[in-house]
């Protein structure tokens, strides 16, 4: 499920550090989109277009993510804007983010994890492949 604008709830790590990759390949995507655009003749005036859209894009999702991954600890959104706070701040926020789950439902919402303890589906697009691969299976063994 697709939570890009939701600030309630709970990220379990794996979908947070999933996200983050996702996030990474896609930036990297766009810069080298930039680099590649750039050495095209008509240069002038689009320094970074990509990679500007990209973090204009990531921007509100990163945060989201982030404040629920929070909840999961137990800890409130607010800690978010530690990370003003010039290098230890970063830090801090970095920690926080693999630091474990707190198991109990609380007013953050119900665990995310299934009985056996394992993270839910990362995302939609995930359970989509998913269903894709079984039903190609199903008609290959037509």
């Amino acid at each position: 499920m697709l939570r890009y604008f939701e600030l309630s709830g709970r990220t379990t790590r794996t979908q947070y550090w999933v996200f983050q990759l996702v996030m990474v390949l896609l930036m990297i995507g766009a810069v080298v989109a930039d680099i590649m655009w750039l050495d095209s003749p008509p240069a002038e005036g689009r320094l970074g277009f990509f990679a500007l859209f990209a973090v204009i894009v990531h921007t509100v999702p990163s945060i989201t993510v982030t404040v629920r991954r929070l909840h999961d600890g137990g800890r409130s959104g607010w800690w978010y804007w530690i990370q003003l706070i010039p290098i230890v701040g970063a830090i801090w926020l970095l920690v926080l983010m693999f630091l474990g789950p707190n198991d109990n439902a609380h007013r953050y919402g119900e665990d995310p994890r299934d009985s056996s303890g394992r993270a839910a589906p990362v995302t939609r697009s995930a359970e989509l492949l998913a269903s894709m691969q079984a039903r190609r299976h199903s008609i290959s063994r037509i």
